[in-house]
């Protein structure tokens, strides 16, 4: 059976917070702490740090393990 996803939980310098990455087979990346504080992000982006996956070093690194190791 191919994979479809995986995930793991790592330390975010930027919040300050282990949080859970994960990574689709389509390359797709997401951090679960960023999709549950998302509403924060709307209602006063500047007090929020984070971002989301999109130019994650984190969610970019880990996806780059990977695929690294599924190759």
């Amino acid at each position: 059976m191919e994979w479809k996803i995986t995930a793991t939980t790592l330390f975010c310098d930027t919040v300050k917070k282990w949080v859970p990455i994960m990574v689709y087979k389509d390359g797709k990346t997401n951090c679960g702490y960023h999709y549950r504080h998302q509403i924060v992000t709307k209602e006063n982006p500047s007090g929020f740090s984070c971002h989301g996956p999109q130019g994650c070093g984190l969610c970019e690194a880990y996806k780059q393990d990977v695929f690294s190791r599924v190759e």
